[in-house]
């Protein structure tokens, strides 16, 4: 039998009659589980690839690709140890920073914050920062003066040139005892890089100002280190580490967020095996729409039989029959997969219109829009597992119709 007869039985074998609806419901079934299964898990799988470049993009703008804690009990030239990691061939910029922790206040509100004392040359090269500013501007960050977060601003009232108190857990001695160090600043700029803990928790001042106002006498605490492609990190680490030796301790995203970032691994992976059930659900489900298509066509399988069809083209036709409905399944699939992937943050905004309510808080999940990133790798290993899977479960049905004997089935034809 040729490979155009074999297509043609499978596909008259597909088609329902009046009588056979059932098989046909089942048969589309089958085919509605492996679209539903293949589009989710992409969809999925997006979502957390983009939640994760999301975040460290995020992580990596604001703080570097490394942090560089000095050891304040050695004498260290640490312009000398900035050129030599800023000569590294894949070190975009080094930058020094001074940091500790404060509370701001403004209009009988207050909260805690992260401060980072920095230069603006060093605050302008973070382009997280600088391609994010929602009003003001960086070239005024100077004197006292400070720039923060969207979300902070809301919180506190605070509004662009507005006045804010700083207020530092160092103390200064008075005639009325030891209270805590403050003092003013001026907002200069607001920016919004996407990230509530960001948004909400940090705020930048000018470096100086941030020592003078903790009344240390050293003005760097750290230095941030930012790389130019990060697919040549742990090389780029290595190097850092030689030239830092002993005068400080060298600390990687991986190592500062590792729980974080751990933890979204192994959801991933978790994700991926829960998710990838409904396909395999699916092809079981295909197995007994092929098993009824067998049954139901045991007169036409037993003509073929004794008009001289092999065997091995009888299972050529069934299996054609489950590899035509995982075809079609995970190819819509993939599809739909990739089309949701690509505009969930418009779908997410259209809903939040459509419902008048926030679908996707950014206090709970870090960003305010749905990230995905579609990795082409993945997309194909879901796509050729499916069609597997698909095959697969033609394997038994199809061997079983291969099986059957023409004189048994005629018989009483």
């Amino acid at each position: 039998m040729n490979f155009n007869l074999e297509t043609f039985i499978a596909i008259r074998y597909l088609k329902s009659k009046r009588d056979e609806r059932f098989i046909s419901i089942s048969s589309f079934f089958s085919f509605i589980g492996i679209t539903i299964g293949v589009a989710t898990l992409i969809i999925v799988m997006s979502v957390m690839n983009g939640f994760r470049g999301e975040l460290l993009e995020k992580i990596v703008g604001v703080n570097g690709h490394a942090v560089v804690y000095l050891n304040n009990k050695k004498n260290i030239d640490i312009n000398a140890l900035i050129e030599d990691i800023d000569n590294l061939s894949n070190v975009e910029f080094v930058a020094k920073e001074f940091e500790f922790n404060a509370m701001i206040s403004h209009s009988n509100l207050a909260s805690g914050v992260l401060v980072k004392g920095v230069q603006k040359a060093d605050l302008l090269e973070r382009t997280s920062i600088s391609n994010n500013i929602v009003t003001g501007t960086i070239e005024q960050f100077e004197n006292k003066s400070v720039i923060l977060g969207s979300r902070l601003a809301s919180y506190l009232n605070i509004n662009l040139y507005d006045k804010i108190t700083l207020v530092t857990s160092n103390k200064t001695d008075t005639p009325f005892g030891s209270v805590p160090i403050t003092d003013e600043y001026k907002v200069v700029s607001i920016f919004d890089v996407g990230m509530y803990d960001y948004d909400r928790g940090v705020i930048f001042i000018p470096r100086k100002e941030g020592a003078s106002l903790v009344r240390s006498d050293n003005d760097i605490s750290k230095l941030e280190i930012f790389l130019i492609d990060g697919a040549f990190f742990k090389s780029s680490i290595n190097a850092v580490n030689k030239l830092v030796g002993d005068n400080g301790k060298v600390f990687t995203w991986k190592s500062i967020h590792k729980e974080l970032f751990s933890a979204l691994e192994i959801e991933k992976k978790v994700m991926f095996l829960i998710l990838f059930l409904i396909i395999f659900v699916a092809a079981f489900n295909l197995i007994s729409s092929i098993i009824m298509i067998v049954k139901d066509k045991e007169r036409g399988i037993g003509i073929l039989r004794s008009l001289g069809v092999k065997s091995r083209e009888i299972q050529r036709i069934f299996i054609l029959i489950g590899s035509v409905i995982g075809m079609f399944g995970t190819i819509i699939g993939t599809t739909l997969g990739i089309i949701v992937s690509l505009n969930i943050g418009e779908i997410q905004i259209f809903l939040e219109e459509l419902f008048g309510s926030k679908l996707f808080a950014a206090e709970v999940y870090f960003f305010n829009v749905i990230p995905s990133k579609i990795d082409l790798g993945e997309v194909v290993g879901i796509f050729l597992i499916s069609i597997g899977l698909s095959v697969l479960s033609t394997i038994y049905p199809s061997w079983k119709a291969s099986r059957i004997e023409p004189a048994n089935i005629l018989r009483y034809e």
